[in-house]
């Protein structure tokens, strides 16, 4: 890899799986065009990769049920329907998310309401507790950059209200907690596999769940309606399974990646979590810098390093330090980056949320009967104030999953020279 100038590599994108993949994705998307057989309910000469797909990444899990799916964006919609939720109902999620969870919420025609983090940039089982109505339905868990939170937590709070629980571990494929999977604390979790994640088909998703019912629902909506009998024929006659199917299955091409990809994950989180970890023990060396907080490091996923700072100066002058001292990621990389610069990831950026949009240009799920106490809610930054002010003061570092040691030693120097000229030593 060539040097850009006297002082910087151009370093790799924050795509981690696609950052590994190799012969075998060739090979596995080869055996699918040659058996012509790509779709994943019969074929040519059938494959059945999502069928396998699904069988593995449920037994990854720990779960009973995988549903394969088109993206993450269609798990979300596909598990929000078989939670039955729907006009006249809450749903309590974070505010830091990706615009696609809290965007399945009102294409549900359900009413979001938005709960503060605490320091591991999840959500706050006690904000939670406070904000739960007798017309909260669901949860959503977002613990983005495969770190945990207190799952454990909203899982019991959830329990107790006789409310159903969804992970949105869109972000936390290969995450855990004290040996617990993301996606295994819940009622049902979704998973997406486009570029940015862990595990990476460029798309497709997952729905998992231990409940047979849940899958059903699940399955029903994601194919034509209806579920399938024993010999895969649409049950057309089964009034508990009918809805309106919106064709998101998942590709056999899809599958047949995934499938390649399952096996490297370990290879892929370790490599961004050992790294990640070598970063921290930098920084955890001066003053006024401090890293979100992970229950069980070993669990993280890596790919996300999130420094916090006293002030938003200091975390603005970080990220511009560590772009001087040489990080220069390749043209559409995203590190390093302060988090008010990052997007959709925050509620307040998300201009349809703030204004109450429409799905359809007309009557926003606001402005529904059913929706009618909710007409007043708000969205604008200040709704939550504990999740504003770190968003103010951290700067974002994403871990590529594949550096070489030329890469390392420069991140690293970068580091130590921005925190040498920024900070104190303590």
């Amino acid at each position: 890899m060539s040097k850009t100038d006297d002082k910087s590599l151009d370093l790799p994108q924050e795509w981690p799986g696609a950052l590994h993949y190799d012969e075998q994705e060739v090979e596995a998307v080869t055996r699918i065009v040659r058996a012509q057989s790509p779709f994943r309910f019969y074929g040519l000469d059938f494959q059945h990769e999502v069928e396998q797909l699904e069988k593995e990444f449920a037994e990854y899990i720990g779960a009973k049920y995988c549903l394969g799916v088109s993206h993450g964006t269609a798990a979300l919609q596909c598990a929000i329907a078989a939670m039955g939720v729907g006009p006249g109902d809450e749903v309590l999620l974070p505010g830091y998310f990706w615009v696609s969870t809290v965007s399945a919420v009102v294409r549900s025609g359900a009413i979001p309401v938005l709960v503060d983090i605490d320091n591991s940039f999840n959500m706050d089982p006690g904000d939670l507790a406070q904000k739960i109505t007798k017309r909260t339905k669901a949860v959503i868990m977002v613990p983005m950059g495969g770190v945990l939170g207190q799952v454990k937590k909203v899982a019991e709070i959830c329990k107790e209200n006789n409310i159903l629980l969804l992970e949105d571990c869109a972000q936390s494929s290969g995450a855990s907690q004290f040996g617990k999977m993301a996606g295994s604390f819940g009622d049902i979790s979704i998973f997406s596999f486009q570029i940015n994640k862990n595990i990476t088909a460029g798309e497709g998703g997952a729905v998992v769940t231990n409940s047979e019912e849940l899958y059903k629902k699940a399955f029903a909506v994601h194919d034509l309606g209806y579920t399938k009998d024993e010999e895969g024929n649409l049950d057309i006659e089964n009034k508990d399974y009918q809805f309106w199917g919106i064709g998101c299955r998942m590709s056999e091409v899809t599958a047949a990646i995934v499938r390649v990809q399952l096996k490297k994950i370990g290879l892929i989180t370790s490599s961004m979590r050992n790294f990640k970890y070598q970063l921290i023990e930098i920084i955890s060396g001066y003053k006024g810098i401090s890293t979100r907080y992970v229950a069980d490091p070993s669990g993280d996923s890596g790919g996300f390093l999130k420094m916090i700072f006293d002030t938003k100066e200091m975390a603005f002058n970080f990220r511009d330090g560590l772009i001087e001292n040489g990080i220069k990621v390749r043209q559409g990389g995203y590190y390093p980056v302060h988090m008010l610069d990052w997007g959709l990831h925050i509620y307040s950026n998300i201009t349809a949320l703030v204004g109450k949009k429409s799905f359809c240009g007309h009557h926003s799920v606001w402005e529904l009967q059913e929706n009618e106490f909710a007409k007043d809610y708000k969205y604008e930054k200040g709704t939550l104030p504990v999740l504003d002010s770190f968003v103010e003061r951290t700067t974002l570092f994403c871990v590529a999953s594949k550096l070489s040691d030329e890469h390392k030693t420069l991140i690293k120097k970068a580091f130590t020279k921005t925190c040498d000229l920024l900070l104190e030593s303590k």
